[in-house]
């Protein structure tokens, strides 16, 4: 045993220890300029998205029912697009008049309820454009359209953001898919949902373009306004541009008889 242990021990010294490896040094980088440091604080002043997007000032009403309804469609847009990031989703109207902008508006103020979420509301009416930019206060103004019968316009949320028609798109009367691409690619990197207030189908030629682009299309409906056959007409262009239709909304819609009993049956 002494004769074992007297070998281990001979073993043991005689074994090389590589030297300790040296530790990794960073490299110093030399002083910026002037010129190089003002650079870098104006582009820590102004984020990527303010190229393009503004603070929205001034909502439309959320009434319960109205809540409820828009919680309930995010609830079913998250499930049907939870792989996507961002979520883009157009919503549009198959003819004029049928309250696009006043959905996608109040669908994009429940998306702004949760302060973990950075909306970005896409304005895509060329011809009758939903918001303005306001210069004094460099914010994104709704239409008096948009805010009719609205308190007096103030921010509706710190996290919501509003990209309104570029003046190149009004001055073509189009609002080209190459456009809105770039917009979407500039905007990716800063919103996780992006809602696009589109043109009516049939009226607007780059409506289904626009709605190829999206992941999906919500169409908005007025009820005892929308017919079958214009319904039918909208849903196929899109489909065939390649536009995938999620659904539908029923705006402005009478209850005959107390919502509560609805709710009930």
């Amino acid at each position: 045993m002494t004769r074992l242990f007297d070998a281990l021990k001979k073993a043991e010294a005689s074994r090389q220890v590589p030297p300790p490896a040296p530790a990794a040094v960073n490299p110093v980088p030399p002083p910026a300029s002037p010129a190089h440091a003002a650079a870098a604080r104006a582009t820590l002043r102004a984020p990527e998205r303010w190229r393009f997007a503004l603070p929205l000032l001034g909502g439309v009403p959320m009434p319960e029912e109205v809540l409820r309804e828009m919680m309930a469609l995010r609830v079913s847009l998250d499930v049907t697009l939870r792989d996507r990031s961002p979520r883009i989703v157009l919503f549009a109207s198959p003819q004029g008049g049928e309250g696009t902008s006043t959905i996608a508006l109040q669908f994009a103020q429940v998306l702004a309820r949760d302060s973990g979420l950075r909306p970005l509301l896409v304005d895509a009416h060329v011809h009758r454009p939903a918001y303005e930019e306001d210069p004094a206060t460099r914010c994104a103004r709704p239409s008096p359209r948009l805010l009719e019968g609205a308190p007096e316009p103030s921010v509706v949320a710190s996290n919501l953001f509003v990209a309104p028609v570029p003046d190149e798109q009004r001055q073509s009367g189009l609002y080209q898919p190459a456009a809105l691409r770039a917009l979407l690619e500039q905007a990716s990197g800063n919103h996780d949902w992006i809602v696009i207030d589109g043109p009516p189908v049939l009226d607007s030629p780059d409506t289904a373009a626009i709605g190829s682009i999206a992941d999906g299309v919500v169409l908005v409906l007025q009820a005892g306004r929308s017919k079958r056959p214009v319904l039918s007409r909208a849903v196929d262009l899109l489909r065939k541009s390649g536009a995938q239709v999620l659904g539908s909304v029923l705006n402005r819609r009478v209850l005959e008889i107390p919502e509560f009993i609805y709710r009930r049956i």
